[in-house]
């Protein structure tokens, strides 16, 4: 399973995340704890001005009250007020800013849900109530979490759209590096990822012209070489002598099919002949494998639903027949099946198979393993020419050595709804 956070978009996101995390954890812990000391001093000065006014006079009292936004409840009277916690106090951090900054016998009572505050100063017989004297804690922390929640959620929203044209440029490359034409990709993000972009789509056009120039001539050669090829089997027939006009036509078949697969592989685009059943095309063609002795064994059971088109159908299956027989042992088994979304077409043989460290280089063209790759009519095209059709037809083509023994060629194809 691949890790989400061994990607740009999780690295980014997390990086993001964690910075907008530390910042405002940081905030709540230093910068909240220097403004409540704050705050706490300056109710500290208001009290100490309204117990003065207290003692001036009731006229001050009540003047310094009204513009202060302060009552003063008679002790008797403070349980009635609304005072939380029977006025006995809390651990509210509002407390323990104000209270050490008073004499001794004060009292601090705060209301998180309300912001109220009850102070009694020193042993005087009154009590000092102060209405929204700080924002309640509660409505502090829903709007820190608020602004987290944004913060966050902008933080992954940027992430993804940087790591966006990234996505597209490695997606379009793995499908160009599978043989698939893609679409030039589209240039957005920074000045950077833009440049790499237009370069890539530079460097995807040049290969692709280099690799189409050399099907053209790939294909070209194939079809000039087929009239002379054509003329040299009807002049071998007119040779009186059997045995050198056996060896002329064995010698013209093996330039027809070298010619053939050097027209398969020129072929840069999915045949557009008829579609027919994988199943049924087997069956027609390689008998119904329930011979213990026969060469080819069937097992289909991939259903109506597998079609792919006749030609390339056909030269899928004898590219990797022909490799097995002559490469490997018999019974060469074909396999299809239908599952989870996907068809899948197995060729395997009996042989030796390939060493493992030689495998992605038989699948390179023109490329003969020796000793066990070489003979008449072989250009060592057979399993490239198999790749390129199946990336065709949106197919992915895998090839191993199996664990029972001998090689195993797996073709899957999307299932379409």
């Amino acid at each position: 399973m691949k890790n989400p956070f061994n990607t740009l978009f999780g690295r980014l996101a997390t990086l993001t995340v964690g910075l907008i995390v530390a910042v405002h954890v940081t905030s709540l812990i230093v910068v909240d704890r220097e403004r409540g000391q704050i705050d706490a001093d300056h109710v500290r000065r208001a009290v100490m001005l309204a117990v003065q006014a207290k003692h001036d006079g009731e006229a001050s009292a009540r003047h310094l009250a009204q513009t202060l936004g302060i009552e003063y409840i008679a002790a008797a009277d403070v349980d009635r007020s609304g005072c939380p916690n029977g006025c006995t106090g809390s651990a509210a951090p509002f407390e323990h800013d104000l209270l050490p900054r008073m004499p001794e016998g004060s009292r601090v009572v705060f209301d998180p849900h309300t912001g109220s505050l009850w102070i009694r100063y020193g042993n005087e017989p009154y009590w000092l109530f102060m209405r929204n004297a700080n924002l309640p804690g509660m409505r502090f922390v829903g709007s820190s979490l608020v602004m987290l929640v944004l913060a966050v959620c902008a933080a992954l929203f940027a992430a993804w759209q940087f790591q966006r044209p990234l996505h597209r440029l490695a997606d379009a490359a793995r499908e160009f590096r599978i043989g698939r034409r893609v679409p030039p990709v589209t240039e957005s993000g920074p000045a950077e990822m833009r440049s790499l972009i237009g370069d890539f789509n530079e460097m995807m056009s040049e290969l692709g012209k280099a690799e189409q120039e050399r099907a053209v001539m790939l294909a070209g050669v194939a079809h000039d070489l087929r009239a002379p090829i054509t003329r040299m089997q009807v002049r071998a027939d007119l040779l009186p002598d059997a045995a050198n006009r056996s060896g002329f036509l064995r010698d013209a078949e093996s330039l027809s099919r070298i010619v053939t697969q050097f027209l398969d592989y020129a072929r840069d685009t999915a045949d557009p002949s008829p579609q027919t059943n994988v199943d049924a095309h087997c069956r027609r063609h390689y008998g119904d494998g329930l011979d213990d002795e026969a060469l080819v064994r069937l097992h289909l059971n991939a259903g109506d639903g597998f079609n792919l088109p006749l030609v390339d159908l056909d030269r899928i299956l004898s590219n990797l027949i022909e490799n097995a027989m002559n490469y490997g042992d018999p019974p060469v088994e074909i396999s299809t099946s239908a599952h989870s979304g996907v068809y899948t077409l197995t060729v395997h043989d009996h042989g030796v198979g390939i060493p493992r460290g030689q495998l992605e280089r038989a699948l390179q063209p023109f490329t003969r393993l020796d000793p066990a790759r070489g003979g008449d009519a072989h250009c060592g095209l057979g399993l490239a020419i198999v790749r390129r059709l199946t990336r065709y037809n949106g197919g992915q083509f895998e090839c191993d050595n199996a664990p029972e023994g001998g090689f195993r060629v797996t073709l899957t194809f999307r299932r379409e709804a």
